[in-house]
């Protein structure tokens, strides 16, 4: 017996794909994302009910379990990079190429504070297991 895999890689320019390609073949129950924006990184929250999907556009919150878009979160003035959620899940904090971190509180989608005097991009962010 023979086993043949097959990859298929497409490159395309950021944001071009997506929003260029309406002809999708999706599977049931797939939902298409189209003028979203890039997507960045994606969290779940410590409760795995929400995600986070840093974008070019802002920072979208969805219902993990139905797809359904519940906010979007924004400030930021260059490309999203990172988002991650604090341990209890009340703090969503962002860090972008503006060079700047955000915090955000999760239930009312504040902006809490921006974090200054990075000197280049902030490419990652990630909260210790106890806050």
């Amino acid at each position: 017996m023979i086993l043949i895999v097959c990859f298929v890689i497409i490159t395309s320019t950021p944001n071009t794909f997506a929003q260029d390609s309406p002809q999708w073949h999706l599977p049931e129950g797939a939902k298409a994302r189209l003028g979203k924006g890039t997507i960045g990184e994606i969290a779940y929250s410590p409760d795995s009910t929400r995600l986070a999907v840093a974008s070019s556009i802002g920072i979208w919150i969805y219902d993990a379990q139905t797809g359904e878009e519940l906010d979007l979160f924004v400030g930021h003035t260059d490309w999203i990079s990172s988002v991650a959620y604090s341990p209890d899940g009340n703090t969503l904090a962002s860090g972008s190429w503006d060079n700047t971190v955000r915090l955000w509180d999760t239930h009312t989608g504040e902006h809490i504070q921006t974090l200054t005097g990075h000197t280049g991009r902030v490419n990652s962010i990630a909260y210790s297991p106890d806050g």
